[in-house]
């Protein structure tokens, strides 16, 4: 009742019931005509950014009751220049968008440029789907807050010791690391708190702060979202911190956090205003007037991108950049670039094993009972004299309680569907079900969500930009964006410089072959067709050969690759004999046939008896990996018109 009680009373707050009627003067402010300046961010978060935005505004109304300097930079305006320009002497911060922290099962140890930020818009004006990271490295060096600054972070993945959405928690001890972590970037900027609140609008702590009068502690225990579950620890990355969590039960639901100096009040934050009267602000912000870096100027011209080696499904490598200009001295340092793979015409991807999401071990009966994980590594982590965190171990999640408001298993599961008729099965009859695995709701992000520059590598007369390529073979539209060595996107005049391409992602059995698209024949006739292989996959076909003195032996000469084709008949009155639907005509390869190699061949082709229009269709058959067609591969079509001998 007492929880319902203060939840009532937030919300009587938050829309204005029990609020002042005009400004109060914040309570504390000591630097001469000096106001706390409060910043809100919104990253592009796909289609939650709208609700965050609508949390944004009605927090942003909260705050000018009490400071005029209130700064919003919402999607798709919310860049790194803006932010980092806007956050300068900024005493509130409140970030509502993607989060990225560490431990995460997306790299073995903790990487500064881009985890425990913020997740931005690459440009002014574009989406809300494509976001960069900007992390603990660029906030910490670049952003100077207010003294006895709070930043609030809401909404974000990894920030109060969570994951994501449809992925396992993992530990107590991961989740002890990755509030610490997501903390440490925005302290050495001059944080002195770091709250995180994974489900919960920022409009309560803002008032909290602004109002004056608690400190921030007892602040963030009194919160509508408390769980009741808190526990503190020291913190490891900022010395003389205290890190407090209050997850939804003792050994998970990791929502809520705070990393804080101890005995920080709303009175602090407010004595250390550097915000300006004359800074306000009467809604949010449109795109910003920035100086944008541009390559512009220098004399530089760049040509098509291509590849070294074959762009293989789910292997790295770099995409070269020819580059031309007179005077090198006149590039700036530290050149970056990002890939955008933008599917065109993608096979389906096979599971991978390494980042699939499977069912975790049955609950200990124990109830309660802290993962072991947590135990060995408790106090190591609790001493603050430690640096970032060891690669973290395997997660040890257990499964999920039963919700009580779920329908058991043997009734439907959506109620507002109408379940299938029962049919009776003939003994002679077989039945095919559709797949029982639950349509996908939550999805992790998306191939070409996120914008990931790297350093791109001089060489003579080409960058090398280093990539992954998509784990689906395919045909892909390949972008290049080029940022400087902050990160920031060059300018559009820049950016016009770089070629699109469209890139054929090749699968691990892959090849094409060539030949003429269209011919006519006469009925009965042969035909020497001759057509070119190239090997596109990342395995030789059929034996490897090799040389014993001056001979070459195959280990598996048995085993070659064959190029097969097939008549199709089209129209009316094309039909094959009985001797031609039944046969396949073949060309044998050489053994072992490695990657990229391309390779001559003739087909002897017999056109069909009855005149008509045909397709031959081409392919190539392994022993090891069977049809080339049947794996994805697009089939090679010939379309031949046979006529009638004359007479």
């Amino acid at each position: 009742m007492r929880r319902l009680s203060t939840a009532i009373l937030a919300a009587l707050f938050a829309v204005g019931v029990l609020a002042p009627t005009a400004m109060a003067a914040p309570k504390g402010t000591s630097n001469g005509n000096a106001v706390p300046r409060v910043v809100f961010i919104v990253g592009p978060a796909g289609s939650a950014t709208d609700n965050y935005r609508a949390e944004a505004r009605a927090a942003a109304a909260i705050a000018r009751r009490y400071t005029p300097d209130v700064v919003e930079l919402y999607s798709p305006n919310a860049t790194w220049p803006a932010v980092r320009q806007a956050l300068e002497g900024a005493s509130l911060v409140v970030y509502m968008g993607h989060g990225n922290g560490w431990p995460s099962r997306y790299r073995s140890e903790l990487y500064p440029p881009t985890q425990n930020g913020f997740g931005l818009n690459p440009s002014a004006g574009g989406s809300d789907s494509i976001h960069q990271y900007f992390g603990e490295g660029p906030v910490g060096a670049q952003i100077k807050l207010a003294r006895n600054a709070v930043v609030l972070l809401n909404h974000l993945c990894y920030a109060s010791g969570n994951t994501e959405p449809g992925l396992p928690e993992g530990t107590i001890d991961q989740a002890r690391q990755r509030v610490d972590n997501y903390a440490a970037g925005f302290i050495a900027a001059g944080a002195s708190a770091v709250i995180a609140e994974a489900w919960s609008s920022p409009s309560y702590f803002v008032k909290a702060i602004l109002a004056g009068g608690q400190s921030i502690q007892g602040a963030w225990l009194a919160s509508p979202s408390a769980n009741g579950n808190r526990f503190a620890f020291q913190s490891g990355r900022s010395p003389g911190y205290v890190a407090q969590m209050d997850p939804e039960s003792r050994t998970s639901g990791f929502t809520r956090s705070i990393v804080m100096r101890t005995g920080l009040a709303s009175r602090d934050v407010l004595a250390g205003a550097a915000g300006s009267a004359s800074a306000a602000t009467a809604g949010e912000a449109g795109p910003p007037i920035l100086v944008e870096p541009t390559l512009v100027g220098t004399g530089l011209t760049l040509g098509e991108p291509g590849f070294g080696a074959l762009p293989a499904a789910g292997t790295t490598g770099s995409v070269i950049l020819p580059i031309k200009i007179k005077d090198r001295k006149r590039l700036p340092d530290g050149v970056q670039a990002s890939v955008r793979w933008d599917p065109i015409d993608v096979t389906i991807a096979p599971v991978d094993p390494a980042t699939e999401v499977t069912e975790a071990a049955p609950e200990d009966p124990t109830p309660e009972a802290e993962p072991a994980a947590a135990s060995t590594t408790d106090a190591a982590s609790s001493t603050g004299e430690g640096e970032p965190s060891a690669a973290p171990s395997a997660d040890a999640e257990s499964e999920p309680p039963v919700d009580p408001q779920t329908s058991p298993a043997d009734e439907p599961r959506d109620i507002g569907s109408l379940g299938s008729p029962r049919t009776e099965i003939r003994e002679s009859e077989t039945r095919l079900d559709p797949p029982t695995e639950d349509i996908a709701l939550v999805v992790p992000e998306r191939l070409g969500d996120v914008v990931a520059p790297a350093a791109v590598k001089r060489t003579g007369k080409s960058w090398r930009v280093p990539v992954t390529l998509p784990a689906a073979a395919g045909r892909y539209r390949l972008t290049i964006t080029l940022h400087d060595a902050d990160g920031v996107v060059f300018d559009a005049a820049t950016q016009a410089l770089v070629a699109s391409v469209i890139v054929r992602v090749t699968g691990e059995f892959d090849g094409e072959i060539q030949a003429a698209a269209t011919a006519d024949l006469v009925a009965g006739t042969h035909l020497n067709l001759g057509v070119r292989v190239v090997n596109l996959g990342q395995q030789a076909w059929g034996g490897k050969p090799r040389h014993v003195g001056s001979e070459v032996v195959h280990e598996a000469a048995n085993k070659p690759a064959t190029i097969v084709a097939r008549w199709v008949p089209l129209s009316a009155g094309a039909e094959l004999s009985a001797e031609l639907a039944g046969a396949t005509i073949e060309a044998v390869l050489p053994v072992g046939l490695k990657p990229g190699a391309t390779i001559d061949a003739t087909l002897a082709i017999v056109a069909p008896a009855a005149p008509g229009e045909y397709l031959l269709l081409l392919d190539v058959v392994t022993a090891d990996h069977g049809s080339l067609v049947a794996a994805g591969a697009q089939p090679t079509l010939i379309r031949i018109s046979v006529v009638a001998p004359a007479r």
